[in-house]
């Protein structure tokens, strides 16, 4: 049996338990930012001492990453030891909302699928206009108020968002020095993606990149796969492809990493820390 004492002391911790004031990641903050008729948000998060006086003339890089409501919360934990132990460069995080007032399938199917699939009953293939957007509204916006570096942007994107950033390096390659395609949705209209890839080639040889793909192991159509598409397949090829294009071409640089026991739910956090660790470690990185 609780003394008076304990118990009040029990009662004083129940109390203060329940006193919760609402989380937010620190130096960080949106903004609404436009493409015509269409609203959506900024989620931007600085790194640590970018306000310094010290710094005042250092430019950072900047990770953009697309679905911004799952991404930026994994992105700033994945993120956060390695540049405070500085194991990596310190950068902005730029994560980029589906359209405000829209739902959230609607806006990415539409937004990130590179070519129009009249089976489906959302909207589709509107890759292009949105790649504009990117170009022509949001990295503009970032280089115009912040201290950004424009030969250090990377490109982040998961599942369809995957899909959008294989679209930019195909159609517009110069756009980001670094790409990293999480579990990419290359079975999109009978991976038509993958046919314009390979039909392209012959113009793409001047690619300077950073390719980093990662695909879970389960993410496959065979017993104990997660997905109705050979996800790890499709990787796989778009990875030939790459090593067919980096033959002729030292700028070009790509990895695929298969994650062992991973699925289309888990495997991007784990996308997320290596590529990273590829694109920016200061001993092993290929973006020193």
């Amino acid at each position: 049996m609780l003394s008076p004492s304990a118990f009040a002391n029990n009662r004083s911790i129940e109390a203060t338990a329940h006193i919760t004031t609402p989380f937010s990641i620190p130096r960080s903050h949106t903004v609404q930012i436009n493409d015509k008729e269409r609203s959506y948000k900024l989620y931007i998060k600085l790194p640590k001492g970018y306000k310094s006086s010290a710094n005042r003339d250092r430019l950072y890089p900047v990770i953009y990453l697309t679905d911004a409501m799952y991404t930026f919360q994994i992105m700033s934990g994945v993120t956060r030891f390695p540049m405070n132990s500085k194991q990596m460069q310190p950068a902005i995080i730029v994560g980029i909302s589906w359209e405000l007032g829209l739902r959230s399938d609607h806006s990415r199917v539409r937004d990130y699928t590179p070519s129009v699939d009249s089976s489906w009953k959302k909207v589709t293939g509107g890759a292009e206009r949105h790649m504009r957007f990117l170009r022509d509204g949001i990295i503009p916006y970032m280089e115009q108020n912040f201290r950004v570096d424009p030969r250090q942007r990377t490109y982040v994107g998961n599942s369809l968002g995957g899909l959008f950033g294989a679209y930019v390096l195909l159609k517009q390659p110069d756009l980001f020095s670094n790409y990293l395609l999480g579990s990419p949705s290359l079975w999109w209209q009978e991976r038509h993606f993958l046919t314009q890839f390979a039909k392209n080639i012959a113009s793409l040889k001047e690619i300077e990149a950073n390719v980093f793909i990662g695909v879970g192991a389960l993410e496959h159509n065979g017993e104990g796969g997660d997905s109705e598409h050979n996800m790890v397949a499709d990787a796989q090829h778009f990875k030939a492809l790459l090593n067919n294009l980096e033959v002729n071409n030292p700028d070009l640089n790509s990895k695929l990493l298969i994650i062992d026991e991973a699925h289309h739910a888990t495997a991007f956090a784990t996308s997320a820390i290596h590529g990273m660790d590829w694109f920016f470690n200061h001993e092993e990185g290929v973006s020193q």
